[in-house]
């Protein structure tokens, strides 16, 4: 693998630190995170209105770049902090953005972003499958073991009282025949998990406060498949990834916005994933293509400036 300096910038939140760090494994051996601190007078603004200056965070300044740097950027936030790096180390620096940064694209080197944002920049890869820092492990699978993983609200999904319950009766079905590990996320409804702990049942297990992303990819790694409520790309991502079959739990269907749908049609037609049904019965993928594919094309993009070829990183 390249040995790129690779530093990552963002507010530090676990899903933005997950996407730089995924990235950033895909470029290099080894990587920095530096979490910015924005001054709460900016906090709320939206990009256009972030300025271009160190004094926007309290702690930029202390970012040095002295070689050349893959420069990593994630969230609202690390847009105007990735531009002025840029601006203040020009040919140092190899920026790149994960996401739309909602600001003028020819401000970074280098954007990837999801195929639902349909940003068509000569300097913008497009990714199926939202990047992550999860990591499996190989041959670990239990034969009776699948995952029951859940999100929460958002602004598309409410996760009425009717949606909650139809997700405790699916997990309360499923144990009749597997070991479901139950995996809330950071959203779901603690009344939700409230009545998830109450299952007395020995083939449920609960999983409060699993942000650990080692626990959560051997967790990922043991089950023969994966169920997962269709509110986040994310989630579903990662679970596609772990190469075990992947079931989408929908619900409040009318809510669910076309960028979604088009994200589903897609998966569905690689057989990354299927439609959720009772009758459940275990297959296996393989996304080591996809990855393949997807890694070459972000190394050509850094490779092609040839001050970051790999003789010069």
């Amino acid at each position: 693998m390249n040995t790129y300096k690779v530093i990552t910038i963002s507010e530090g939140a676990a899903g933005m630190r997950s996407q730089i760090e995924g990235l950033a494994n895909l470029i290099s051996n080894s990587y920095k995170n530096f979490d910015l601190k924005i001054k709460s007078v900016f906090k709320n603004l939206p990009i256009e209105l972030i300025p271009t200056s160190r004094f926007v965070y309290h702690n930029l300044s202390s970012l040095k770049i002295e070689k050349n740097t893959i420069l990593i950027s994630c969230g609202k936030k690390s847009v105007k902090a990735s531009v002025y790096l840029k601006k203040k180390y020009k040919d140092l620096i190899f920026n790149i953005h994960i996401q739309d940064p909602k600001i003028n694209h020819r401000f970074f080197d280098l954007i990837v972003c999801p195929e639902h944002d349909d940003l068509n920049f000569d300097n913008c890869i497009s990714t199926l499958l939202a990047i992550h820092n999860i990591k499996f492990k190989k041959n670990i699978k239990n034969k009776n073991t699948i995952n029951f993983i859940i999100g929460g609200p958002n602004k598309y999904f409410k996760f009425h009282q009717q949606t909650q319950e139809k997700i405790l009766n699916e997990i309360k079905f499923l144990s009749n025949k597997f070991k479901v590990n139950v995996i809330p996320s950071r959203r779901t409804p603690s009344d939700l998990i409230k009545e998830l702990s109450k299952i007395n049942n020995e083939n449920v297990i609960t999983f409060n406060e699993l942000f650990n992303p080692r626990k959560y990819g051997e967790l990922l790694s043991e089950a023969i498949l994966q169920v997962v409520t269709w509110d986040s790309i994310s989630m579903i991502s990662e679970a596609i990834s772990s190469e075990a079959g992947t079931f989408l739990f929908k619900f409040e269907e009318k809510f669910c916005p076309k960028r979604y749908l088009k994200f589903f049609d897609k998966i569905t037609e690689l057989n990354f994933a299927k439609s959720y049904n009772q009758s459940l019965k275990p297959y296996e993928i393989s996304i080591g293509e996809y990855n393949k594919i997807l890694k070459t094309k972000i190394l050509n993009k850094i490779q092609s400036n040839l001050r970051f070829n790999s003789g010069n990183a």
